[in-house]
């Protein structure tokens, strides 16, 4: 993979964790009783693993889930994710003047390419569900 592509996919999946993080604040906003606008006002300044803490504890409370106990755990993760991707992912290799054909590289492109692919599936599954959550909690 070339360094403009490296970027482009760093950039795309910062992207899907931040549209991951605000359905996780929407739909908890939409499952949570009150009005939701005063929810949602109230969660966004939360963090990430928050928002999903707070959402898992919500989802599981009535016995019937939104989201799997196993989906929950990756979103638990993907904060480690962006984490990596927004503030290390460049230190692994970039230090080397090489580093287009270095080992640091290419293990770096592997795992931007997997989790890259990963986060949009979610990314999609999760819009899913926010949409259903909002048209049954919010009767939209």
């Amino acid at each position: 993979m070339d360094l403009n592509h490296f970027h482009l996919l760093v950039g795309q999946t910062i992207m899907y964790c931040q549209v991951i993080e605000h359905d996780v604040k929407r739909i908890y906003a939409a499952m949570h009783k009150g009005d939701y606008y005063n929810n949602l006002s109230r969660v966004e300044k939360w963090t990430l693993g928050k928002a999903v803490q707070e959402l898992k504890a919500l989802d599981f409370s009535d016995g019937d889930s939104y989201i799997s106990a196993s989906d929950y755990n990756f979103l638990k993760q993907m904060t480690e994710k962006r984490n990596h991707w927004c503030h290390e992912s460049y230190q692994e290799f970039l230090y080397n003047k090489q580093f287009l054909q270095s080992k640091e590289y290419a293990d770096e492109c592997r795992k931007l390419k997997r989790d890259n692919e990963r986060l949009s599936s979610v990314c999609n599954a999760l819009e899913e569900v926010r949409i259903k959550a909002q048209k049954q909690f919010r009767n939209m």
